[in-house]
């Protein structure tokens, strides 16, 4: 059964079935399967602040509304994105899931608020010399984890408004381009002949080879050790 304040339901729970429980409401779950469940717990400030950054909301009216054994084919597509990286953890893992969650508040804010969100959909771009500083700062960090809040800090800006800006000065979102950087510096490393693979893997930011040669190969083609044999 499921009961969030007032809500209850005693339906069996369907695969991808999802509950919202907002903040200061009461909550119950029980359920006798050993499926797996995943759980987001979203900072109510975050919330308000994206609200306002976003859609120039007065966050005292920002109201989420209870949600029991509903489905959402997009909430559903987030959460399975969240669980995979959780369960390997990638390269860029924290940027990814950050730019994720970004998505996944934004979604929550259109669709189960009690308002109707304003969010703009022209987007400008970043000032070159700011975006210059950013691509700088990517480039000189590239052997350790990028996170979103760090690039958005250069600039001054949201993480929100940072990755529409970034997204659209660049054509790739912040993750996908510091991971295009990392393959072309592995690229460049690996022509010099000076370190093992498992090095490079270190100095692009990976924690192991095995994972970077699986990333590699997704971006480059071949493997490292086929780049190494074509050079």
């Amino acid at each position: 059964m499921t009961r969030i304040g007032e809500q209850e339901s005693e339906k069996p729970q369907a695969k991808g079935d999802f509950w919202i429980c907002p903040a200061g409401v009461s909550g119950l779950w029980a359920w006798e399967s050993s499926d797996e469940s995943l759980m987001f717990v979203i900072d109510p400030l975050l919330l308000c602040t994206t609200a306002e950054e976003v859609g120039g909301l007065d966050a005292s009216k920002v109201e989420m509304l209870s949600t029991v054994s509903a489905y959402d084919p997009q909430i559903e597509a987030i959460a399975r994105l969240v669980q995979t990286e959780f369960n390997t953890a990638g390269v860029g893992g924290q940027l990814y899931v950050e730019s994720l969650m970004q998505v996944f508040i934004i979604h929550l804010l259109r669709q189960y608020c009690t308002f109707e969100p304003k969010i703009q959909h022209d987007v400008g771009k970043l000032p070159t010399p700011r975006l210059q500083q950013v691509l700088d700062y990517i480039h000189s960090y590239l052997d350790r984890p990028l996170h979103l809040a760090e690039l958005a800090e250069i600039v001054g800006i949201s993480q929100y408004h940072f990755c529409r800006l970034f997204k659209q000065s660049m054509g790739v979102s912040p993750y996908q381009y510091v991971l295009q950087q990392r393959m072309e510096k592995a690229k460049e490393l690996l022509q010099q002949r000076k370190y093992a693979i498992a090095e490079i893997a270190l100095l692009v930011g990976f924690a192991d080879q095995s994972r970077f040669t699986r990333h590699f190969r997704k971006y480059i083609g071949v493997t490292p050790r086929m780049f190494l044999e074509k050079t």
